[in-house]
């Protein structure tokens, strides 16, 4: 056996090896196998070719020694342009370990290697533990690693997607828990991007360094893998070198097992490599320190809930609890710099112990980072292609992807296949399928063996997972594993193996190799159990809350897929029963009869369980009771592929609305972009766009199911490609859609021929809803190719923005300009010719919205040309925010004129000033003239318009509906109004005067007018100065038994408790009046 200096210089020059590239290490051993330095004895070139870096440290000592192997590695290092190593490697103390002649044998260097010299200079204690870290940290071993594999860290690490998270704690710890195996992008203005870096650097938010950096994520994100590579560039030189003097790192999963009292003092005691650590040096300067706390979730609950008396000396010695406590809380060392990692379930409980802490999320992979992370771990370039493309192809599984410890799983999965020398291919379409194959391979024996090892005791392993995570146990000790019938060295494939010391004696301790394992075990258990584990499983998760389940039910459901369960039985002998399929179908129809006919609450994660079990007549059976199904809040590629899939299924359902949430910029999600950005957002939006496998989805749900007359898609990344596949399923006979709405989906203009032809094939299809897509003029000629069809059926087209005209008026109250944000159908004044074509040859059109489009004068004059043709039976039009003035309101007058069929026209949020609106009175007066509905908010009108609508009033006995809001009619404007609503002609029923500037003095008209009228029933006064006198006024005349108003609102007025008294006695009086205050 070799002596510790023989053991270290061996682990050093293994370790300096394992920084090299696969391109430098072949460089490495063409200038050894030329080195004139090994004269006759020259390792043989054939020994060399296929050493990995362990084994040419062995080759290389074996050959000329200890301390000729480390001079002639720095030498080469220095030939392979590696100055870095070179450097390092001057500081290093092997060149004092001397071997006793020239050259040694392995076996012969406990007498060849001679201690170093106690006369030598002492090191810097920085240096000394800098190296220390570097060997500790510097090789990783995967969890599948056989005895002595291991993997260099810097080479297999890949960075994450790291984002500062503003949200409230107890919130986000609800989010993730419910999506841990989704990716939680980033959040607009709720998250922004952080490197590792400047995690402990001020911003626009912290003036002062954070002091306490709290780093979640979900389980498998790479948490510990991070802090490592913390330790490791820190110790390299690169990170935080200007901040911190020294990082230590503290495993929570270590102090777990500890229960003796220590100290700081014991604690940075236990993290340096030798004794006698500069200890005094150290805690002079503490705001030079930074702790690592890596998985605050996994610590027992007697750490969250300890009580004081708290810790306040470094030296004095306490319960680790009450130690780590005084640390987090800041009571003992404050000015020391903490990194903490957790899981989201322990957030609220470690939010509760800080004060001002950063929280940073990690999101995982992007699909960049994913692909490097493929390239990284398969070292054959050629092998990294091939498994790359497949997984790209492949989608569903590449998406899950985005988790580190997916992609470990994926590739160890898919590296075997190819080690094998079979082909790759395409049996892992669910999480539950990955791990499967997984298991099984762990299971394989050497090649050439057809069977499979099954452990000894298979349902020992299962139960010892269950009832960990039944009592939320993650460490097992030996005499747990003897429970269930296990031995540690039988499931050590399944099982780490952890080493804690309690005093001078070390205690082992078992976990699963991933937490993941032990839900996926768990859920083996309840599957081989029978009903009772299986109805206790669904029960506790579906009632009452408890999330840790929520990955084991995912699981359980694969596993009842039936092709897995025969897959089990024929290999490893493990037997399902039929009645656990039978037990999770009625835990379903249970929730469907408890939610009625409509599947929203809870539908993601239904769905998400009934995609692992893959079946049509179980997912068919399932959903069978649902009318309406709603699924909100889709924010990762795999959430849609889930819900289209299972969509295929709902033969029963007739309307379905799935909601994005991630995938589209605009109006909502924040300020429009300058032209700088243009180009950036269009490969963004590129990037998001689904995959082709979603569209199809959908598009074979709508010719299958013969009773879906409405599907809605809201800020679904669709793309061209996607409404291609989309338009043939719209394109089948079988296709019953009434309603598509395809709201900010990413749709161009090309695909409007897609379209064109849909509703020309589809005779059923009435209403599409385009809202919020940038097809451009060009993409609307194209749609109107198929407008103008005689076989198109379709009576109801939106081309509006997204953004409200109240909403935007309130958030900004400011007069809108030609906001990119308004252009959502980028439809402009030449867009009115075509739809004038539209409706000069289409009779079936009703119904056409525009809001948000800015045609102006010239392109609304156009649109008027077809709105007067006889052809034209349109019924409501929607004009708002579409940048008109006075002269669209001559050329409207005139259209009213003509245009018997007209009955709501929506004017709202443009310019059109007294002028117009006087103007546009012309048309309204005129006896051919059956406008029902007009909405005239926020277009500039005061007092003068008020005499002109007064006069409609008094001649239009049509007008049922009309909106004033938002403009300064001011009391002369209501009393001028009030001439047209008492006078016997008015037929209005709905009057809208928010925001108009009326004070109490208007209240003596409308208390005139609420006198007279017998139509008038719903008024709108809310955020009008009306006073309490001019509120009782109206209490007063609403208290007449002859008032027919049913519904005032007055919301926004400051009104005194009399007042409220009157109102509230109004409503005893008259029960079915709606009064809103």
């Amino acid at each position: 056996m070799l002596p510790a200096t023989a053991k270290d210089a061996l682990h050093r020059l293994s370790t300096y090896l394992e920084e090299l590239e696969a391109g430098e290490l072949k460089k490495f051993k063409l200038y050894l196998g030329i080195a004139e330095e090994l004269g006759q004895d020259k390792i043989p070139r054939g020994r060399m070719e296929m050493a990995g870096p362990l084994e040419m440290a062995q080759l290389m000592v074996a050959h000329m020694g200890t301390k000729e192997a480390w001079l002639l590695a720095l030498s080469t290092f220095e030939r392979i342009h590696r100055k870095d190593l070179w450097e390092r490697g001057q500081g290093e103390d092997l060149v004092r370990v001397t071997p006793s002649n020239g050259l040694c044998s392995l076996e012969s260097q406990s007498t060849c290697l001679s201690d170093v010299s106690p006369d030598a200079p002492r090191k810097d204690p920085q240096i000394t533990y800098k190296d220390y870290v570097r060997r500790k940290f510097r090789l990783m071993e995967d969890r599948n690693a056989r005895l002595g594999e291991c993997v260099n860290l810097s080479h297999r690490y890949t960075r994450l997607l790291l984002v500062k998270e503003h949200s409230n704690p107890i919130w986000a710890q609800q989010k993730l828990l419910e999506t841990g195996w989704e990716h939680s992008r980033t959040r607009g203005h709720q998250a922004s991007p952080i490197q590792m870096e400047t995690l402990f650097e001020p911003d626009e938010e912290r003036p002062e360094p954070p002091r306490t950096v709290v780093l979640q994520g979900a389980a498998g994100m790479g948490k510990s893998m991070l802090t490592h590579k913390v330790m490791l560039d820190w110790a390299d030189g690169r990170l935080f070198q200007d901040q911190f003097d020294y990082v230590f790192y503290i495993s929570c999963r270590e102090l777990n097992r500890s229960h003796t009292q220590c100290s700081v003092h014991d604690l940075l005691s236990s993290c340096w490599p030798e004794h006698g650590a500069p200890l005094e040096d150290l805690i002079r300067a503490p705001d030079r320190l930074l702790f690592i706390i890596d998985g605050f979730h996994e610590l027992h609950p007697s750490f969250h809930d300890v009580q004081g008396p708290w810790c306040h000396c470094w030296e004095e010695k306490r319960p680790t609890e009450l130690l780590l406590g005084s640390l987090i809380r800041r009571l003992l060392l404050p000015q020391l710099s903490l990194l903490i990692t957790t899981r989201p379930c322990a957030l609220e409980k470690l939010h509760g112990l800080l004060e001002h802490p950063r929280h940073v999320e990690i999101l995982g992979f992007s699909e960049a980072e994913r692909e490097e992370y493929f390239y990284r771990y398969f070292h054959n370039t050629g092998q990294a292609s091939q498994v790359f493309s497949f997984m790209r192809d492949y989608e569903p599984l590449f998406t899950m992807c985005f988790v580190p410890m997916v992609s470990w799983v994926v590739c160890t999965c898919l590296k075997q296949q190819l080690e094998s020398g079979e082909l790759l291919r395409q049996t892992s379409r669910t999480t539950t399928a990955v791990y499967m194959f997984y298991l099984l391979s762990l299971m394989q024996p050497k090649p050439g063996t057809p069977t499979f090892k099954v452990p000894a005791n298979q349902r020992g392993l299962v139960s010892l997972a269950a009832e960990g995570l039944w009592n939320q146990k993650i460490l097992f000790e030996e005499e747990d594993l003897g429970k269930h019938g296990l031995d540690g060295a039988e499931v050590s494939t399944f099982l780490n193996v952890n080493i804690f010391q309690k005093g001078i004696k070390c205690e082992k301790f078992y976990s699963f190799i991933h937490l993941s394992f032990q839900e996926f075990f768990t859920a083996m258990y309840c599957a081989l159990h029978g009903r009772e584990a299986v109805r206790r499983a669904l029960a506790e998760y579906g009632f009452s809350e408890r999330n840790f389940l929520a990955h084991t039910v995912r699981f359980l459901f694969g596993l009842l897929n039936e092709e897995m369960r025969c897959y089990l039985e024929r290999n490893l002998g493990w037997t399902i029963s039929p009645q656990v399929k039978e037990e999770a179908l009625a835990w379903i129809q249970n929730k469907a009869r408890s939610e009625g006919s409509t599947l929203q609450h809870g539908s993601l994660e239904l769905l998400s369980c009934l995609y692992e079990i893959q079946e049509e007549d179980f997912i068919q059976q399932a959903l069978s009771h649902f009318q309406v199904v709603v699924v909100r809040n889709l924010s990762t590629k795999m959430e849609h592929v889930v819900c289209s899939f299972c969509a295929r299924y709902c033969r029963g359902t007739e309307v379905l609305h799935l909601y994005g949430s991630a995938y589209s910029t605009g109006a909502e999600d924040g300020p429009p972009e300058p032209p700088g950005a243009q180009t950036q957002s269009t490969h963004s939006q590129e990037r998001n766009i689904l995959p082709d496998i979603y569209s199809a989805y959908l598009s074979a749900t709508i010719c299958t199911n013969s009773n879906l007359i409405e599907l809605a898609l809201y800020r679904n990344a669709l793309g061209s490609q996607g409404v291609r596949l989309l338009c043939q399923g719209l394109r089948h006979a079988n296709c019953k859609l009434q309603n598509l709405r395809l709201k900010r989906c990413h749709i161009s203009g090309s695909a409007c021929q897609d379209l064109a032809a849909a509703i020309i094939a589809n005779r059923n299809l009435i209403r599409l809803d385009l809202s919020g897509n940038s097809i451009g003029v060009l993409g609307l000629e194209l749609l109107c190719e198929g407008l103008q069809h005689p076989m198109c059926r379709l009576q109801m087209i939106h081309f509006s923005s997204p953004c409200s005209s109240r909403e935007l008026w309130m958030k900004n109250r400011t007069w809108p300009t030609l906001d990119p944000r308004l252009r959502k159908c980028l439809l402009e004044a030449a867009a009115g010719r075509a739809l004038a074509s539209v409706l000069s040859n289409n009779s079936h059109l009703v119904e056409l919205d525009l809001t948000g489009n800015p045609l102006e004068d010239l392109g609304l004059k156009l649109l008027c040309q077809g709105l007067r043709h006889p052809v034209c039976r349109l019924r409501t039009l929607w004009l708002k925010i579409c940048h008109l003035g006075q002269a669209s309101c001559e050329d409207l007058a005139s259209t009213l004129k003509m245009n018997q069929s007209l009955m709501e026209l929506d004017l709202g949020l443009n310019d059109l000033g007294d002028s117009g609106a006087l103007l546009l009175c012309e048309g309204l007066r005129h006896p051919d003239c059956k406008l029902q509905t007009l909405r005239l908010g926020i277009c500039r009108l005061g007092s003068d318009a008020c005499a002109g609508v007064a006069s409609v009033l008094q001649v239009n006995t049509c007008l049922r509906e009309l909106d004033l809001s938002f403009n300064d009619l001011g009391d002369r404007g209501l009393w001028l109004l009030g001439e047209g609503l008492r006078h016997q002609t008015c037929r209005l029923q709905k009057l809208w005067l928010d925001s108009c500037g009326l004070t109490s003095k208007a209240c003596e008209d409308l208390s005139s007018v609420l006198g007279i009228s017998q139509t008038l029933n719903e008024l709108y006064l809310t955020n009008n100065a009306l006073g309490d006198t001019g509120v009782r006024l109206l209490c007063k005349r609403l208290r007449h038994p002859g008032c027919k108003l049913r519904v005032l609102w007055l919301f926004g007025m400051d009104l005194n408790k009399v007042t409220h008294r009157r109102m509230a006695a109004l409503r005893v009086t008259k029960p079915y009046l709606d009064i809103g205050c």
